[in-house]
């Protein structure tokens, strides 16, 4: 062998030896540098506490050791583009994570997330994009030697164990934030798709969530907006607590189904705008409790068991161009005093199935109003076989007279200006009217 082939055979081994680790390239990189993943599993937990882009060609993962955060993201400016990530930790008290994040204007775009407990937790900052990740929470224990501690897994067996939902993590978790950007993520099995605490001014738009446990759980945070989301086959769509002033605007809670189950769920919160939203086929469409001056504009309520629960301590709500149609049972009061709820917007009511139509003037809204009667209340709740008379002739005898004079003692709310089909069309004709007369002058 040549002495210059023993040379390089040495310097090829040497540098195989010494080959950096992840976390030694990123903390040898200069700042704002873009450090580029080759295909591969790349060891992690690794702490980025530098301004840098960490992008990963096609295959490239970064695994961490099933303890803690695999990536932690410390500092300002930090972008994860196109990688794998897995293997967090399983500690809820500790925060999991397969991305924690508590750096200012993180980037983290066209990711696959898995095989973690919280699949991206945010944590007091501000200015994130969350862009157009795929995140997949953890749903089995693999077997070990050691029986598996009963509160993680559904069983003490030495097997492959579920990780019952209430142990996951979340899909997208943000804590103490503001002005952060949700966008085209699709999020399914973790505990809740996106959860919302003390976090406002931000954004979730176009989201695919499902089978979850909560689409979107979110408490105390106001100021945001969410559209043209779908949260769909999860335990519920949407739960909104104690929270003011969102806009909720072109999204589908669709198929939300179980004991109990809910599109989406408005609890304490005023001052939000509900507008547009399909809210189809769930156990309980639209719910709202001691919750004061929303308005919920032109959404559609259609096939679900119950499609408007209402109750009570709420005033100043305003329904208008909604469409109530096919539910089973369409609103229910279970009782309360909704007498502080409007119906109607400057003569504008919603449309309601099975109303008698009569509108003499054809302008779209039935000359007479409308009361939806609620007889079952609360009943339905603990006995579902009173479903079997919703269509019974009792009861749509009940409604008809009810129609035409207010029952005494009947659980009922009245709206005056309730629409017919071609109040919609009516108004497509007289907009067009006005562009071309706008357009001729």
């Amino acid at each position: 062998m040549s002495a210059t082939l023993r040379l390089a055979i040495a310097l090829c081994l040497v540098t195989t030896a010494t080959a950096a680790t992840l976390q030694e390239r990123i903390d040898s990189a200069a700042p704002h540098a873009t450090i580029r993943l080759e295909a591969g599993v790349h060891a992690g937990p690794i702490v980025i506490n530098k301004p840098l882009s960490l992008v990963g060609e096609r295959g490239a993962e970064i695994r961490g050791n099933n303890k803690g955060s695999v990536v932690t993201i410390a500092a300002d400016d930090v972008t994860l583009s196109g990688l794998r990530i897995t293997g967090s930790g399983l500690q809820l008290s500790d925060d999991d994570a397969a991305v924690f994040v508590t750096g200012n204007r993180a980037r983290i775009d066209t990711n696959v997330i898995a095989d973690s407990l919280h699949g991206i937790y945010l944590k007091k900052i501000s200015g994130a994009q969350i862009l157009n990740n795929l995140i997949q929470g953890k749903t089995t224990l693999i077997a070990a030697s050691e029986p598996v501690e009963k509160t993680i897994g559904s069983s003490t067996e030495n097997c492959d164990t579920t990780l019952v939902s209430n142990r996951r993590g979340n899909g997208i978790h943000q804590w103490n934030c503001e002005g952060n950007l949700i966008r085209g993520n699709e999020i399914s099995e973790t505990r809740d798709g996106i959860y919302f605490s003390f976090t406002n001014n931000s954004r979730v738009e176009n989201n695919l969530v499902h089978h979850v446990r909560y689409g979107l759980h979110y408490m105390y945070s106001d100021g945001n907006t969410f559209e043209n989301n779908t949260f769909t086959e999860n335990a519920a769509g949407a739960a909104i607590m104690f929270s003011k002033e969102l806009v909720v605007r072109g999204n589908r809670f669709v198929n939300n189904r179980g004991h109990r189950a809910y599109g989406l769920i408005f609890q304490s919160s005023d001052r939000s705008t509900l507008e547009g939203n399909e809210i189809t086929e769930n156990a309980v469409g639209l719910s709202f409790n001691q919750c004061n001056a929303n308005k919920i504009v032109g959404n559609r309520v259609t096939q679900n068991y119950i499609g408007l629960r209402i109750g009570s301590n709420s005033d100043d709500n305003q329904f208008t161009e909604n469409i109530f149609a096919h539910n089973l049972h369409p609103v229910e009061t279970g009782g309360s005093d909704v007498s502080g709820t409007r119906w109607s917007v400057n003569g504008v009511g919603n449309l309601w199935d099975d109303d008698f139509a009569l509108d003499l003037d054809h302008d779209g809204i039935n000359d007479l109003p409308h009361r939806e009667l609620d007889l079952f209340g609360v009943l339905r709740r603990d006995f579902p076989a009173v479903a079997f008379l919703s269509g019974s002739p009792v009861l749509k005898l009940l409604r008809f007279a009810q129609e035409r004079a207010a029952l005494p003692g009947a659980n009922f709310i009245e709206d005056r200006a309730s629409l017919t089909p071609q109040f919609w069309k009516l108004r497509a004709q007289r907009a067009a009217r006005n562009v071309i007369s706008s357009s001729t002058k």
